[in-house]
């Protein structure tokens, strides 16, 4: 074991460390006496820095007051020990058994739903003082939820997606230090990577003017605090099923290295559908992922020097109602029995209806956890039995060798209590399946005439091509009428069903459309005008709007004639269908089994019922595991169009949205890494190797799963010093691409600026063309937009040669459309495309019978096209 060797900054006595762990601690001098602060990095070898902590108002007197002055502090303290000190005063009136303390000690509560420390009035900067914002981010703030110790959590409606979510802002001070902030955001990607059905499930974060935020899942319902406090305590039964879907989510979060701290009746959310789910798994700030911080008082790096040793006392973290012993004395070094704890607290809550200690003072409270017996449970709620009693009381014991092992076994024992079978999954009864098979066909008898959609699909789609074909020899005026006609048909028919429940295509879309970036969407824009110009200049605009009024109609008939037909006659089943799994859930069945039996006994036509119960995410991702599972003989296929473009837009998206949290990442990283000093362009480099390290190592996190929690836990932490020896090692250093400067001149955005060139020179040309316009505006009036009195002949030297003018429009049009397919290797085949088109008649291609020696030349082009299509897309 190596020695660390520190200098005392009061009396410059030398300390020796033995092998201290990374975090925050305050250490005694044996020397002079004196405490000071220390931080150690979790580097190889660790940073120790140390300085002078300010005195506070009211000094701890003895050894044993100032190990629980030190328990006191909240969870975003600064080296300045002064301004975190005393709790501001609430502005509503505190309960009855709340103190607001004495001297500059915070207050505890016995309220548990509250954090034991409120906000305080001398955090500048912070949020508090003021109205909050009305957006952040693609997010606008509906209404203030309320505030803790890390920031402030809102109510807001992601713009993009039109969806709900929980936001959670960052408190200043937390903020202003960027290499906290940077540790604080590498575990809440890491829990984002980590899905769960009894886990809310952290989005996205980001930053918007200085403040940085994180969504998360919007439950509807409310915590299992709020529940006690409107209904008193719950039945024995009710609150062990509650308990026990929170174990299940713990118990993820655990096999997956990760402690949650903060464990308590407000952190366990209840959804309208009895689905139980952990809040703020990894969005609880622990000490040891907080970097020293500057100082005005000398704070300086350690010496290798000899000395004698160091006392240092840990920190407390989390909420001191449901705070296990071990927890109140030193925070980083807790494992997952103190999550065990706190959820016996909370079971003992919810039987109670009161949390187990109490007091003034967040001391007297701690103190309690650590030596005070617990209370018994049956003479406070005598219907509790006596087994629950028991189960709570092995969760709650003081040592923690004494307490279950791991969730796994409290599981087993809530089960045990519950009388579910230990087995994995989900075993119903016979009354169960058959009740379940009865409602999943009376479902399936209402949804026939939904079953009709592809096949409607299929005849419009044949209905436009063949008006597309046709239109020609009636007039090219109505060329665009088919597509138009299909367009909006199935435009119109998503946007309306969206009104009826979400819609997986449009969910899609926006968020396909939310992970472009402002050149896109610009260039979009521009090639969306460009190609409006054109319809006007040449006179389709007569067939296009013809289109859209018929596609309009079309699309509003099939949502009143089918959607909501077969939404009103399958609202009575699948109402029941929702009460019964709800019923189940209440009974504690697993909800990875319960959704499995679901699929597995709904018949042939599961997936409509099951789309409908969970979403369609939920859906993909259940035919996945199914697809794999040998014994399941139902239909898992995805071959539907909507499947296929759900897909397509899902790779999109995704490969968007990583290249996006690479950079928001790296920001931090970089603002971490100068802020410890290093120069801004070293800092840039080594920001993106670190977030490419952080990125890979929750990926194999989410994916790697173990039963041992304490193995796991040590495989984090070697996970986590592998990453930062790797990201210094050079291993995700930048890759340079010597070719990134050539494949984004190829890009999709550039065929799509040149073909609006093109559009723009075709419609710029046909207003300059002394009568084209007064021809082509004659025919239309006619009705007679054929090729016998169409101007086909027309020609244009806008390209410094003489080529057929509707050679530009259609080659433009083409390069227009060719931006769908994403990448540079399109590209090619598009140029070769683009110069056929244009330059055919020239290069020596004759013309065809009836067809002039352009018009093969754009047939040939399209030919050179269908490669690019099928091959053309990038798989970066």
């Amino acid at each position: 074991m190596s020695l660390i060797q520190i200098e005392c900054p009061h009396c410059s006595a030398k300390l020796q460390l033995g092998d201290p762990k990374p975090g925050r601690y305050k250490p005694t001098c044996k020397k002079c006496a004196a405490t000071f602060l220390m931080q150690v990095s979790d580097e190889d070898p660790p940073r120790v820095r140390v300085g002078k902590a300010k005195q506070a108002t009211r000094p701890p007197s003895d050894a044993a007051t100032r190990t629980k002055a030190a328990v006191e502090q909240t969870v975003d303290q600064t080296l300045d020990q002064d301004s975190s000190s005393a709790a501001s005063p609430r502005k509503a009136s505190p309960p009855p058994n709340i103190s607001a303390g004495s001297g500059n000690r915070p207050a505890a509560t016995s309220d548990p739903d509250r954090d034991a420390v409120e906000d305080r009035s001398d955090d500048g900067g912070d949020e508090a003082g003021s109205a909050g914002p009305s957006r952040l981010g693609g997010y606008r703030i509906v209404r203030l939820l309320g505030r803790g110790a890390m920031g402030a959590v809102y109510q807001a409606k992601q713009v993009s997606l039109d969806r709900d979510v929980a936001l959670k802002t960052i408190r200043t001070r937390l903020a202003e230090n960027p290499a906290s902030l940077a540790r604080f955001t590498r575990e809440a990607y890491a829990a984002a990577q980590l899905s769960h059905h009894n886990v809310v499930q952290i989005y996205d974060f980001g930053e918007d003017g200085g403040q940085l935020f994180f969504s998360m899942e919007w439950i509807r319902g409310g915590s299992l605090g709020d529940l006690v406090r409107d209904k008193g305590s719950l039945e024995p039964k009710r609150a062990a099923t509650y308990i026990l879907q929170a174990a299940r989510g713990l118990q993820f979060a655990h096999r997956s290295g990760m402690v949650h701290r903060d464990v308590k009746p407000a952190n366990l959310l209840l959804s309208d559908d009895g689905v139980v789910k952990v809040a703020d798994l990894g969005l609880v700030k622990v000490p040891d992922q907080i970097d020293p911080e500057s100082s005005d008082e000398g704070l300086s790096y350690s010496g290798l020097q000899s000395g004698t040793q160091v006392t240092m006392q840990g920190t407390a973290i989390g909420t001191p109602a449901y705070m296990a012993p071990e927890q109140g004395a030193d925070a980083t070094a807790v494992d997952h029995r103190a999550d065990i704890y706190s959820l016996g607290c909370s079971l003992f809550y919810l039987l109670a209806g009161r949390s187990p200690y109490s007091g003034t003072q967040v001391s007297e409270v701690i103190e309690q956890h650590a030596r005070s017996p617990l209370p018994d449970l049956a003479e406070i709620n005598s219907r509790v039995p006596e087994p629950l009693c028991q189960i709570v009381a092995k969760a709650m014991a003081k040592r923690p060798s004494d307490r279950y092992g791991s969730l796994a076994e409290m599981i087993d024992a809530l089960q045990s209590f519950l009388g579910i079978e230990s087995l994995m999954g989900f075993s119903p009864s016979s009354d169960q399946a058959d009740r379940w098979e009865s409602i999943a066909a009376a479902y399936a008898k209402t949804q026939v005439v939904k079953q009709l959609s592809g096949k409607l699909f299929v005849a419009l789609a044949a209905l436009s091509i063949l008006l597309t074909l046709v239109s020609p020899f009636w007039s090219l005026g109505a060329i665009l009428l088919g597509p138009m006609l299909l367009a909006t048909a199935c435009s119109v028919a998503i946007v309306l069903a969206t009104t009826q429940g979400q819609v997986a295509i449009a969910n899609h879309v926006r968020r396909w459309i939310g992970s472009l970036s402002w050149v896109e969407i610009g260039a979009a824009s521009l090639a969306s005008l460009v190609a409006f110009a054109v319809v006007l200049v040449s006179g389709l605009w007569i067939g296009a709007l013809l289109g859209v009024v018929l596609g309009a109609a079309v699309g509003t008939g099939y949502h009143f004639a089918v959607t909501v037909t077969a939404a009103k006659s399958g609202q009575p089943p699948l109402d029941e269908a929702r009460r019964f799994v709800r019923d189940l859930r209440i009974d504690g069945a697993d909800e990875e089994g319960l959704r499995d039996f679901l699929a597995r006994y709904a018949g042939k036509g599961w997936q409509a019922i099951y789309e409908a119960l969970f979403g369609y995410d939920a859906l993909v991702e259940k035919r996945r595991r199914l697809s794999l599972d040998v014994s399941f003989t139902g239909p898992v296929g995805e071959g539907s169009l909507r499947d296929r473009l759900c897909a397509a837009l899902d790779r999109k998206t995704e490969a968007r949205r990583e290249a996006v949290d690479r950079r928001k990442l790296a920001e931090l990283e970089q603002r971490s890494l100068i802020s410890q000093g290093v120069s801004a362009a070293e800092a840039r480099e080594q920001g993106w190797e670190m977030a490419s390290a952080i990125m890979e190592s929750a990926r194999q996190a989410a994916e790697s799963f173990g039963k041992d929690e304490k193995v796991i836990a040590e495989a984090k932490r070697k996970r986590i010093k592998a990453m930062l020896a790797d990201a210094r090692s050079g291993r995700y250093k930048r890759p340079r691409d010597r070719f990134a400067s050539l494949k984004y001149a190829f890009s999709g955005v550039s065929r799509l600026l040149v073909g609006c060139l093109l559009l723009a020179v075709f419609a710029f040309a046909s207003q300059t063309e002394e009568g084209l316009i007064a021809d082509v505006a004659q025919s239309v009036g006619r009705g007679q937009l054929d090729r016998e009195t169409l101007p086909l002949d027309k020609t244009t030297d806008a390209l410094g040669i003489t080529v057929s003018l509707w050679s530009v429009g259609i080659a433009g049009m083409l390069l227009c459309l060719s931006a769908f397919v994403s990448g540079w290797r399109m590209t090619p085949f598009a140029v070769a495309a683009t110069i056929v088109i244009l330059f055919g008649a020239k290069l020596g291609l004759p013309g065809v019978g009836p067809a002039d020696a352009w018009m093969v030349a754009a047939a040939v082009g399209l030919v050179i096209y269908l490669p690019g299509v099928l091959y053309g897309e990038s798989k970066s």
